[in-house]
């Protein structure tokens, strides 16, 4: 399968237009990235996802406090998160199941991002009310899914890679200072307690419009 035929996949499976820009970038980096693991089965490169976050939470907040292995380790999640889907439309191996157990690891990740947060510092309120956003917009986009709207709707500011890319910064700007670790914790559970909140009205409208009678 060439680039721009997984692209025209891409497109239909997630009820859109041809991605550009940024989402086009990361889709080529994750294609030529994901290349060797085509053969393995998707299923088994999702596993590794919630695996990863758990290293990554180790090395946070082990004795040593390696900030920077975190970070890599975290933007390392949102690769493999990107590499099961992408070696599953590559090999047609996509499967009900498949995209089931995706759900669930996604929130698994979300989970381990907000744990790093609390471990490091965000004050638990914040960080258990940002995460529970991110869980209420999944639970939108599969509820509209149930009713058969099968379109994501809206792209907003909180998207899942957003969520992966302030874990990934916030790590390495721990390493860079250390000794802010808990302020730049709290800083980053605001921003995402911020852009969820922003993303849940866009959403709120977008589905509003889509799915009034």
């Amino acid at each position: 399968m060439t680039f721009d035929e997984y692209l025209v996949s891409w497109a239909q499976i997630h009820g859109t237009k041809r991605p550009t820009g940024l989402v086009l970038v990361w889709l080529r980096m994750s294609f030529t990235l994901s290349t060797p693991l085509t053969r393995l089965n998707p299923n088994v490169i999702t596993a590794f996802g919630p695996l990863l976050m758990l290293v990554a939470i180790y090395f946070a907040e082990s004795t040593n406090r390696n900030y920077f292995l975190a970070s890599i380790i975290v933007f390392a999640v949102g690769l493999v998160d990107s590499f099961d889907g992408i070696v599953a439309v590559r090999t047609s191996k996509t499967s009900s199941w498949g995209a089931f157990l995706d759900g669930i690891v996604d929130r698994l990740i979300d989970t381990g991002i907000g744990l790093l947060l609390i471990v490091l510092g965000a004050p638990i309120e914040i960080a258990v009310l940002a995460f529970t956003i991110a869980l209420i917009h999944e639970y939108m986009r599969a509820k509209a899914s149930g009713l058969g709207f099968r379109e994501v709707g809206v792209i907003t500011p909180a998207e899942k890679p957003t969520r992966i890319a302030i874990g990934t910064m916030f790590l390495f700007a721990c390493g860079v200072l250390p000794e802010q670790t808990s302020q730049l914790a709290i800083v980053a559970s605001q921003a995402w307690l911020a852009l969820g909140a922003i993303s849940f009205a866009m959403l709120m409208r977008a589905f509003r419009k889509n799915l009034k009678a």
